[in-house]
């Protein structure tokens, strides 16, 4: 039988280690300790464990350091403190043991440390292969957040990447849709060949038609050469068009066409070339509008839809602002060869506030913008504050009283578990809550911590 997982049960009573053992080895990969000292070193040697059953009161090092010094080596393991005396230690106290996933009396029945320990580790497996996610979405297609709605897209570039599905990017401008298009492909069995990109916002139906099919020489007033486009020029790759949702009519009619037959034709020749490429689309338009308003055409809208990523604004991931700082820092002062300059707590505060109704590229020139501006390591919240010239109120106002105080109290929360390295027992302690209270508060407003 296939386990499904590894876990690791500590306690100094020889009898109560031999019935953890006996009651998780048909299922778990078990490993036992005697003692703190020996869970540190096991967790050290050992990065498979998945889950730690954990009895608080022992000789030596009782279970609250030992939880601590774990945390310290692996800060995202589950800890399950199981214990005979639940009355001897207050919550408080636990809290600065680094909080646990479950906390289970002895007295309790079996099934209920069996329920805790397969949430746990379905936690912990779940929470790994979002970090590792997001870890390859910054590293490998420079895409930065851990935020819920993030983590889909980069699960949905994952699934769609090696098919032939075509793509719809939908999202506002700044939001990051080429860098989605440009992951796709490189996820893309397609990878090593042409990437092209046109933006088909505010140019002229002839320029657009020339760039995507060509031309030859002399078949208009400036053709002094002939001139592949994109649609050949990418041939067996990936052509990405921008804005799709601005194309005129008629060059919309010669895409559908492609799609269709996989043909095309140069302006000015009577030959027909085949062409294979995947099409990716993007638009912060509402396509069905464009529809109705006769300016987009039904069939081509749905032979381009296939499969659809809509990209956040940035204000509804906030939870991101402070990786996206961060990032954009270390990388721009890494481009120009000047020591890393840090944003001072309330200048962080400041951008998590801000609206960015220019989403990440906004908030990428304002960090750069901000890094060439200040003549200190320290960026200020008053320099932050002038360059956006914000005003006195972030807020837009659209939506309910509720809505809004909903959106206040996330920004709040936010806020402090960034100035806490996203620990919810300090952020709990600066905001006056109880961590139990501040984790459920956390849960309702759907905040992914890193």
């Amino acid at each position: 039988m296939e386990k499904l997982g590894k876990i690791l049960v500590v306690d100094d009573d020889p009898l109560v280690l031999e019935a953890l053992h006996q009651a998780f080895m048909d299922e778990y990969e078990v490993v036992s300790a005697s003692s703190g000292f020996q869970a540190i070193d096991i967790v050290s040697s050992d990065p498979a464990v998945e889950t730690i059953v954990l009895d608080i009161k022992m000789a030596k090092m009782d279970g609250l350091k030992t939880a601590s010094k774990l945390k310290q080596l692996n800060p995202e393991i589950p800890i399950i403190f199981h214990t005979g005396y639940p009355g001897d230690y207050s919550e408080d106290e636990i809290e600065k043991g680094h909080a646990p996933f479950d906390y289970v009396g002895k007295n309790e029945r079996p099934a209920r440390l069996t329920r805790a320990v397969k949430n746990a580790v379905s936690f912990y497996r779940l929470k790994r292969s979002h970090s590792d996610l997001a870890t390859l979405a910054r590293e490998q297609y420079g895409l930065v957040g851990k935020s819920r709605a993030m983590l889909d897209v980069y699960q949905t570039i994952e699934k769609i990447g090696p098919t032939a599905n075509k793509v719809m990017i939908l999202g506002q401008t700044g939001t990051g849709k080429e860098l989605v298009a440009r992951a796709i492909h490189k996820r893309s069995l397609r990878a090593n060949k042409t990437l092209a990109i046109f933006n088909c916002n505010h140019k002229a139906p002839d320029l657009v038609e020339s760039e995507l099919f060509g031309h030859l020489k002399g078949s208009f007033t400036g053709a002094v050469a002939d001139r592949i486009g994109m649609f050949e020029y990418a041939d067996h790759g990936t052509v990405f068009l921008d804005e799709i949702g601005d194309l005129d009519i008629t060059t919309q009619a010669k895409i559908l066409r492609v799609l269709e037959t996989g043909e095309m034709q140069r302006i000015g020749s009577p030959e027909t070339i085949k062409v294979d490429v995947r099409l990716i689309c993007a638009t912060h338009h509402d396509l069905t509008e464009r529809i109705a308003e006769k300016r987009f055409r039904e069939d081509l809208y749905y032979r381009l839809k296939g499969v659809t990523i809509t990209l956040p604004p940035l204000r509804d991931r906030r939870e991101d602002i402070p990786e996206l700082i961060d990032f954009f820092s270390r990388r721009y002062c890494a481009k120009i060869g000047c020591g890393l300059k840090i944003f001072e707590p309330e200048a962080r505060d400041y951008m998590i506030e801000f609206e960015w109704p220019g989403n990440v590229r906004q908030l990428l020139d304002t960090v750069q913008s901000l890094i060439d501006l200040s003549p200190s390591y320290y960026i200020t919240r008053q320099e932050v504050a002038s360059y956006l010239v914000l005003t006195e109120n972030p807020a837009d106002g659209d939506g309910s009283f509720a809505q809004r105080l909903r959106e206040f109290k996330r920004t709040l929360i936010l806020k402090s578990l960034d100035r806490n390295a996203n620990n919810v027992s300090a952020a709990a302690r600066e905001l006056s809550l109880d961590p139990s209270n501040l984790r459920k508060i956390i849960k309702d407003l759907k905040i992914t911590l890193g």
